[in-house]
């Protein structure tokens, strides 16, 4: 990519997986260099791709970021990597695909793609040399024979479902946590991982000890929490979960697709041999998740072959 214009404000730089809030970490940068709350930089989806750009951000995903920083290593002083535990892949798997955007999508992107898959690869876009959204299709058709193309747009609800609780099954193997791990093991770099992005008195305190005086961001931080669909999406999911393990009867409030697998993972590895996988229509409540587990037939129950194939990461809850 080429050197860039050296300036007091690339005195910092930010590397990142996609979702893991790297442009608003740079956004806050940049208004604390210029010791003032810029204007707000989010976009429809949530994201923080409206800033001024000052701070130079990295996306490792992008197949030329590892020769971008190396080329300009030297012309900033701090290298801060956002990073994410692995217990929030489910979190990273709908911001990848909800907020790695610039609002073309009117909104959140996952919700877009429930809708129609084919325009939302369409409309992504591409990283040169790199086209990871088209290969999202092409995993759809290995794995289900589902034929997505411009007359056949709309992926019925629960092959997506069923596709995205794979994405989580698979999620060691998946570029984005790869990438991650990475940029955990870089050389010279202050790690920020997304619990204090979140977090606004301990994003706040990261910052203090480069600028040694604290900006008052409250309301734009809440701006930023208030319009991650990521995040609300990731919480209940959590909630429903929860309340399932505990017994407790709930209702269930919107979820996207991602949710719903990602629920549907948790419980199936939970209760091991009751195969939530396969189902078709995601209740509205927890009362039938639980009844469902519950009354399953004692004679059809069997724990999911993938769980034999990868059977140290995956054993048993319950006695076979």
């Amino acid at each position: 990519m080429g050197a860039w214009n050296i300036s007091m404000n690339n005195k910092f730089a930010v590397v990142f997986t996609p979702g893991s809030f790297g442009h608003y970490v740079a956004y806050i940068l940049d208004c604390y260099q210029k010791e003032k709350v810029l204007s707000a930089p989010f976009v429809a989806g949530g994201a923080s791709h409206n800033r001024e750009r000052n701070v130079k951000v990295f996306d490792y995903f992008a197949p030329y970021t590892r020769q971008d920083i190396d080329e300009n290593r030297t012309a900033f002083e701090t290298l801060i990597g956002c990073v994410w535990n692995e217990n929030y892949f489910q979190y990273i798997l709908h911001a990848y695909l909800s907020r790695t955007n610039d609002g073309q999508y009117n909104g959140c992107g996952v919700e877009y793609l429930e809708k129609n898959f084919y325009d939302f690869v369409q409309k992504h876009g591409s990283y040169p040399k790199h086209d990871a959204m088209k290969q999202l299709v092409q995993s759809i058709n290995y794995f289900f024979g589902y034929d997505v193309n411009k007359e056949n747009k709309t992926v019925p609800r629960y092959i997506l479902r069923q596709f995205f609780w794979l994405q989580i099954f698979y999620r060691n193997n998946n570029r984005i946590t790869k990438i991650n791990n990475e940029i955990k093991n870089m050389q010279s770099i202050d790690l920020l991982n997304i619990t204090d992005i979140l977090d606004y008195d301990k994003l706040q305190s990261f910052m203090r000890k480069y600028f040694n005086y604290d900006l008052d961001f409250k309301d734009l931080h809440k701006e930023f929490i208030d319009k991650n669909i990521s995040l609300y999406n990731f919480l209940e999911y959590k909630r429903v979960v929860d309340a399932c393990k505990q017994n407790k009867f709930i209702d269930i409030k919107k979820l996207s697709v991602i949710g719903e697998a990602a629920v549907l993972y948790d419980l199936e590895k939970h209760y091991f041999d009751v195969p939530f996988f396969s189902m078709n229509d995601f209740p509205n409540n927890t009362k039938d998740l639980i009844n469902y587990a519950k009354y399953f037939p004692k004679v059809m129950k069997q724990p999911n072959k993938l769980y034999h194939k990868f059977f140290r990461d995956f054993p048993p809850n319950v006695d076979l």
